[in-house]
This record gives C-alpha cells, sequence and structure tokens, in this order.
C-alpha cells in the first residue's frame, strides 16, 4: 500500500530453513527524510534517514538504526554493522551505476 506520505509492505523470506513474515512502515518526510519501522518474525527495527545537501551536486545520507531481537543467538552488533555495509555496498553501486556518479 502506498499513499502520499506512507509506504506499507509485507513480505516472507526464509531464514534457517523457515519462512518469516515482516511488515516494513515507511512514513515520508519529504523532501529529505523518512522514518522507517519494521515489524518481524525475528526482530523489529526502526530507522530514520535523512538527506543533507552538501555542495552542488553532492548529499549525504544518515542512517539511524535501532534494532531489537526476538531470537536466541543474535548476531553481534559487529555482524549486524559488516551485513549493513554489504548490503549498501550494492546499493551504491546500483545508485552510481544509475545516475553515472562516482564517489570521490
Amino acid at each position: 500500500m502506498k499513499t502520499k506520505h506512507r509506504v506499507i509492505w509485507a513480505a516472507s523470506y526464509r531464514t534457517s530453513g523457515k519462512i518469516r513474515d515482516a511488515v516494513d512502515v515507511v512514513t515520508l518526510h519529504p523532501p529529505d527524510a523518512w522514518h522507517l519501522n519494521f515489524i518481524g518474525d525475528e526482530s523489529d527495527e526502526t530507522g530514520d534517514y535523512t538527506l543533507t545537501s552538501l555542495e552542488a551536486r553532492k548529499t549525504r545520507l544518515d542512517m539511524t538504526f535501532k534494532v531489537y531481537y526476538k531470537i536466541r543467538n543474535a548476531p553481534s552488533k559487529a555482524q549486524d554493522v559488516k551485513e549493513l555495509h554489504e548490503v549498501w555496498d550494492k546499493y551504491v553501486a546500483a545508485l552510481e551505476k544509475d545516475y553515472g556518479h562516482s564517489r570521490s
């Protein structure tokens, strides 16, 4: 479901051989911010994203997350950060490909 200020979607995914469910609610704060509420079988998360103009053609994305695990043997903070960096490295590469910019 998508409205002018909110996007909601449900997802099912497989982890450790089991089907898990989650719901994402993203509240948009145009033009430069959005907030995430993620409710899942294994964890709940909140996240805030803010865009800041730095100079002509440069923008910084700041992200802050809080994760609350509901499972035993939850990943360590270091494991979470490593996985987050891997995911965002892929996003950055895709964005740079789409928009023709490289990091400087």
